[in-house]
């Protein structure tokens, strides 16, 4: 092989939808590995979080995840970022004093503050919790599903990346991005960025494709996410990862047309 890629793929909306992956994504990546790429999942879910219908199915190199808090290559752990006691201690309290739901994503479980029902789930109820119930536990990264306020501001903007999104928000460690846990794989990989490929859907993604050598947006996404992008794919219920893989590492000519 005359030349390798790294391709991070995002999840949700891209990879997969509700009714599951695309089988033609999985033989494509498949494929893909075959001839020596890299395949890597590329996530704002936290480790903990991602399905595991994803593990079973796709035969990934390594994963980014919790916005880049988490970045691993097999079994090699390259960015291992969580949140210090102080400060889960501190989200803790400012959540607890509201009504809304938060997700805290740990690398091996979710703790959840204001989940109403499920008795099934991992609850905190005192900011004290993560101290005397669950001291070994490493958090890199929350999800809040309620528009952000401005008291929600205050406590996220000195010490978390955060992004907004329609009905939700999510929040990690400065410092953190699906871009820099994709550097983190090109180095370790030595490779170019004009080597790597990028696929996403979201707004969240956008830091990612900006940062990859090439860019490509799924047909689902928003517009300011296609505008940003080199290719726009099919969306992921008629397998838009396939097409885009076979497009530019897979057609007898794919590498043709990369400079």
């Amino acid at each position: 092989m005359s030349r390798q890629f790294a391709v991070f793929v995002d999840i949700d909306g891209t990879l997969m939808s509700r009714k599951g992956i695309p089988p033609e994504n999985i033989e494509a990546i498949k494929r893909v590995r075959d001839l020596g790429h890299k395949i890597f999942i590329n996530t704002g879910r936290s480790y903990a979080c991602i399905p595991g219908i994803v593990f079973d199915s796709i035969p990934f190199d390594g994963v980014v995840c919790g916005i880049g808090s988490d970045v691993r290559y097999h079994d090699e752990i390259l960015k291992d970022i969580c949140f210090s006691r102080e400060q889960l201690r501190k989200i803790c309290e400012h959540y607890l004093a509201t009504d809304e739901l938060c997700i805290i994503e740990g690398q091996d479980n979710l703790y959840y503050i204001n989940l109403k029902n499920h008795e099934d789930k991992i609850h905190i109820k005192s900011a004290d919790d993560f101290d005397l119930l669950y001291p070994g536990s490493k958090i890199s990264k929350v999800t809040v599903v309620a528009p952000m306020t401005d008291s929600d501001r205050e406590l996220l903007k000195d010490e978390f990346f955060y992004l907004e999104h329609d009905r939700y928000y999510e929040f990690t460690s400065k410092g953190c991005s699906k871009s820099s846990g994709m550097k983190i794989i090109l180095d370790r990989l030595d490779l170019p960025r004009e080597n790597c490929i990028a696929i996403g859907d979201s707004l969240n993604d956008i830091d990612a494709l900006n940062f990859a050598g090439i860019s490509i947006a799924m047909g689902n996404a928003p517009e300011s996410v296609k505008d940003i992008s080199d290719f726009v794919t099919e969306d992921v219920e008629n397998a838009g990862v396939a097409i885009a893989l076979e497009k530019y590492l897979l057609q007898s000519n794919a590498l043709s047309h990369i400079a």
